[in-house]
């Protein structure tokens, strides 16, 4: 209701600020005598000033809120895919290391380079196992490997058929066994091109 009244005295304030404000029209009288040369008569001019509108408004919240020196917390990087699976791909949580395939680059027809992250210690390295058909290869499940026996490495090259899709994943070799599996990786190698 407040606000309704606001709104209409607002109105009103303005109509009457742009009735004041209006420039009076001078008209020109009914019959007009005709002059000669004996009229003396200092003829009379009208003028209207322009007055500027004006209005008062009042702030409704002028209050700032205090800047306050909170420091922003700092984003740390976590793995959207979990890095340690047992042999049948379900998530392992009571290790803390993991292997985390990256990515898959092709550097030549049917060679590529293949890329991971991990943590932990890898004493006796890593072992890439791959296959065309099935998506979690294992240890004395697929026979398709790489041994790479330097734990620190990250990084392989690889090779397949050209044009044909392979699944990869890496394990924290034993020695004898595996102890957990990277992530599941897919990657097709280029087919060749033909000229004519």
């Amino acid at each position: 209701m407040i606000k309704h009244l606001r709104n209409i005295l607002l109105i009103g304030t303005i109509m009457l600020l742009l009735a004041a404000c209006a420039k009076p029209t001078a008209q020109a009288p009914a019959t007009a005598a005709p002059q000669t040369e004996e009229n003396t008569s200092t003829p009379v001019v009208i003028t209207a000033t322009d007055k500027p509108a004006t209005a008062t408004v009042k702030a409704v919240n002028t209050k700032v809120p205090a800047a306050t020196n909170t420091p922003e917390p700092k984003i740390t990087y976590t793995p959207s895919i979990p890095g340690a699976y047992d042999q049948d791909g379900n998530p392992i949580t009571t290790t803390k290391s993991s292997i985390i395939i990256t990515s898959i680059k092709e550097t030549g027809l049917g060679n590529a380079q293949i890329t991971w992250i991990a943590s932990g210690t890898f004493s006796n390295g890593f072992r890439i196992y791959y296959s065309p058909s099935i998506v979690n290869p294992t240890f004395g499940g697929e026979k398709s490997e790489y041994a790479i026996s330097d734990g620190a490495t990250r990084s392989a090259f690889i090779s397949g058929t050209p044009g044909t899709t392979y699944y990869y994943r890496l394990c924290s070799f034993t020695g004898s066994s595996c102890d957990f599996y990277s992530n599941s990786f897919s990657f097709t190698f280029k087919a060749p091109t033909s000229t004519p």
